[in-house]
This record gives C-alpha cells, structure tokens and sequence, in this order.
C-alpha cells in the first residue's frame, strides 16, 4: 500500500505499476462521512488484496497464476490495480487498461488521463471537461482584461504534474492565447503559460 502526499507522487505511482504490468485498475472514493475513518478503511482494503507480500511471494503467486496486487491512494481517493491472472474478486469489478488509458477523477474540477502516446509511453493529459474548462477560463479573462483570473488560472496549471500529455495540452492554450492576443486584445501582452 503506498499513500500520496501530493498529486505528483500521486501519479506518479499509478504510472510506474501501470508501466510494470498492473492491466487492471477500480478506483473507489472514501464518502466524507467516513473520512474520519480513511486509515482503517485503507488497512481493510489492504488485508483485502494482499498488497503487502514480500517480492518472493508476488514471485510465487505470478508463478502459480494468481494475480498481485497493489495499492495506491490520495486524499480520499483508492486506486486497486492487479496484474494478470486469477484475481480475488470478479473480474468485472476491475476494468481493463486498454489504448484508451484509464480517467482518474481527482475532484469534480479535475480529471486526468493515463495514455499510451506516439511514443509508446505512459503519459497523463487533461480529461477533455477540464481542459475546455481551462481554454473557457481563459478566453473570460482575456476578453475581460482581468489579471488575476489570468494568473490564477496560469499558477493552477503550472501546479500540475509535469508529464507529455500535459504538456502538449499546455501547448494548445498558449496557441489559443495568442490567438485571443491577435483578435481581441493586440495591445495586451499578460505572456503565456
């Protein structure tokens, strides 16, 4: 079991079992009326899957067929991923990790995307709601000359994990703030993200 301080050891850890061969992935969320409660819960969950085995008996169990599992949470988020083979629960409880990737919704405003990209890596972009939510911000700001909306949303964006996808995406809107720059305010320069 391994615990996330922050967003970016958060990914981080999802990326590097996905990386190593955990195919399957449900992601569960603590109710607030139980947050109180979030370290017993992640014990129960822990006993549960067995995410404690030493690397002799993940050895073993690969051997036999039997899936390991691990364990990774944030805040009041727990993501169970599983290797292949024989799981303890029914199969369909746990969804696949496909070409399409997996969505972690991190909070209502946040969702993020573990991808494969051109490269054949696994990388995380914005979910498609928070990025337009973003490019909409933006355009808001900039038509109405408001600063600190502009720079609020810039240090939110700055703040999340460095990964391609991201960054590619970061890309995008400093192409569309050049844009707005071009159309509707050519005399204002507040710079890019």
């Amino acid at each position: 079991m391994k615990r996330a301080e922050t967003l970016k050891e958060f990914t981080h850890l999802v990326l590097s079992y996905v990386g190593t061969g955990y195919g399957y992935y449900k992601i569960s969320h603590i109710p607030d009326k139980k947050s109180h409660r979030t370290v017993q819960i992640l014990k129960k969950v822990s006993e549960h899957y067995q995410t404690q085995l030493s690397q002799g008996k993940r050895q073993y169990r690969r051997k036999r067929g039997i899936a390991n599992y691990a364990l990774v949470s944030y805040k009041n988020i727990i993501v169970v991923l599983h290797t292949e083979g024989k799981s303890i629960d029914e199969e369909r409880d746990f969804k696949r990790i496909g070409k399409k990737g997996m969505s972690l919704e991190l909070s209502k405003f946040l969702t993020l995307i573990l991808f494969k990209d051109e490269r054949d890596k696994w990388t995380y972009r914005l979910g498609r709601e928070t990025f337009l939510f973003f490019k909409g911000e933006l355009e808001v700001a900039y038509e109405h000359s408001n600063g600190r909306k502009f720079h609020t949303l810039k240090a939110m964006f700055n703040h999340l994990p460095p990964y391609m996808g991201i960054g590619k995406q970061k890309i995008a809107l400093n192409k569309h703030i050049k844009k707005l720059k071009k159309a509707k305010r050519p005399n204002k320069y507040w710079g890019l993200f």
